[in-house]
């Protein structure tokens, strides 16, 4: 009797979405790589959801016609901060050979890129945290990524 209510439930919680007797877990969602825009730039990651110890890798075009000011030394900059609003992380990309940096003024049909990486922490906590990024004086634009395993998505 207490064998055929054990099987029942586990019967049960099985055909509900629950666990089965042979589950071993399911693997994480794809999580569609963030995408921001306010133009003249356009901003994206190269992944929606990152494990603790990966890289995610952020790029910024401008499309022209623009005219901006970026630094030459750090071009693009990263502020991660998580759902608190505390700052995890703070980089900047190396300018590029052929990156263009300064005055910089971009005909119609132009475009430049920059690209800055977010090397995740190892003790990362799983949650989701926003990628501000900043490229001179162009409008800042942010990027949500999604670290580890998230409940209610894995």
């Amino acid at each position: 009797m207490v064998g055929q209510r054990i099987w029942l439930i586990t019967l049960l919680l099985a055909a509900c979405g629950g666990v089965s007797p042979a589950s071993t877990g399911t693997a994480c969602p794809n999580i569609p790589a963030p995408r921001d825009s306010v133009p003249p730039v356009v901003a994206s990651a190269d992944q929606g959801r990152v494990d603790p110890g990966g890289t995610v890798t952020f790029t910024e075009t401008i499309s022209g016609p623009a005219s901006l000011q970026i630094e030459c030394s750090g071009p693009l900059q990263v502020v991660v901060t998580d759902g608190t609003g505390l700052s995890i992380y703070t980089g900047s990309g190396s300018a590029v050979s052929g990156s263009l940096c300064g005055s910089v003024t971009l005909a119609s049909g132009a475009s430049q890129s920059y690209q800055v990486s977010w090397p995740v922490d190892p003790s990362l906590p799983g949650g989701d945290y926003a990628a501000s990024l900043v490229l001179g004086d162009a409008p800042q634009l942010t990027l949500t990524v999604a670290v580890g395993v998230i409940a209610g998505n894995c």
